[in-house]
């Protein structure tokens, strides 16, 4: 043990006390020239903020805006790539916060300042990180002469920069939205909201493959499919839908549920009700939530034997507002003798007593 401590505090000690230095002086010397470099960098900012709103608010005229843009460039440190990248995130943040006719010069001036350049670049990084960068700025700028530029990434082996490019793909070319059907990778929640934003922004039309969606082997390209088919009240796979209230992935089975409701499928009801005891229960409060608005009689009778069986009280406040919904005078001639369902009943009629 002393031989230990021995060495620890003739060898090691002093290596990192040493490496402790060094780190503080790497961290005083970059915090110096960030102070120094920090002027620079505002003072280009504010120059280039200035010129762009100005070039995006004035009447275009491309002779004289190619003029202004090559002599803008000697105003500016323009070769340095923290400046094109000063000039990009600037024009994507006006792209992004500007409707109308004044984005019609967003495509000229990017392409002016050689930034579809700095895009490519990324994009052919050996980094996923960077290609990801590359990928948000073309969809930012809705630039979509980069399309062949994105196209090979969809084979990537890394899976988010297959994901990023699918997603890129979709923004910029909306008809892509049909090949979804061939990813392989699950869609995650980001990204399954991201397609939705570009759903509603761009108008997009139904994919005329959708059917198979919701019989795809990728759980996630079921789920999506499914929110498609509620997104454009598409009724013609009502049978299918009814067939995923019994399939093997619980999260699949929970969209169906949802879509039941949604798209008013009525003939759901008798299998809404055998599922019930199967399910967890968020999938059996969605039930509820469904019933309550498909419900018949026979939802009626089916949430009337749950309570008389002394449900878990964790989902029967739950039952006792479906049925309420259902039929909101069941209570009046019914359970007026059980003490439990008739106080959820005041409360049900009256949340805020």
């Amino acid at each position: 043990m002393d031989v230990l401590i021995y060495y620890f505090v003739l060898i090691i000690l002093p290596v990192l006390i040493c490496g402790f230095i060094l780190l503080i002086a790497i961290l005083i010397i970059n915090r110096f020239r960030y102070d120094l470099f920090k002027p620079k960098l505002e003072a280009a900012k504010s120059e280039i903020d200035s010129f762009l709103t100005n070039m995006i608010f004035s009447p275009f005229d491309k002779n004289l805006f190619k003029t202004e843009i090559q002599q803008f460039k000697k105003t500016i440190p323009f070769e340095k790539k923290w400046c094109k990248k000063l000039i990009l995130n600037e024009l994507i943040f006006l792209k992004l916060n500007l409707k109308g006719e004044v984005t019609n010069n967003f495509h000229f001036l990017y392409e002016q300042f050689d930034l579809f350049e700095y895009t490519k670049k990324l994009l052919n990084s050996k980094y996923s990180y960077l290609k990801r960068v590359g990928m948000y700025q073309l969809e930012s700028m809705d630039y979509k002469k980069g399309i062949d530029f994105i196209t090979p990434l969809l084979n990537h082996k890394n899976g988010r920069v297959k994901s990023s490019a699918f997603l890129t793909l979709i923004s910029l070319k909306p008809k892509k939205l049909e090949s979804l059907i061939d990813f392989s990778h699950q869609i995650t929640i980001a990204e399954e909201i991201n397609i939705m934003d570009i759903l509603h922004q761009q108008k997009t039309k139904m994919p005329s493959n959708l059917d198979h969606w919701v019989v795809s082997e990728n759980t996630s390209i079921i789920k999506l499919g499914i929110k498609l088919m509620m997104f454009y009240n598409y009724t013609n796979e009502n049978e299918t839908i009814v067939k995923l209230l019994k399939h093997n992935d619980k999260s699949v089975r929970f969209e169906a549920i949802s879509a039941v409701k949604f798209l008013f499928i009525y003939e759901a009801e008798s299998v809404l009700i055998e599922q019930f005891n199967y399910e967890d229960k968020e999938n059996q409060l969605e039930i509820f939530n469904t019933l309550s608005g498909i419900g018949t009689t026979d939802s009626e009778n089916f949430i009337a034997q749950l309570l008389e069986n002394k449900t878990a009280e964790n989902i029967k406040l739950d039952a006792v507002y479906c049925l309420n919904k259902i039929n909101p005078h069941y209570f009046e001639d019914h359970f007026l003798d059980n003490e439990d369902v008739q106080k959820m009943v005041k409360h049900v009629k009256t949340p805020y007593l």
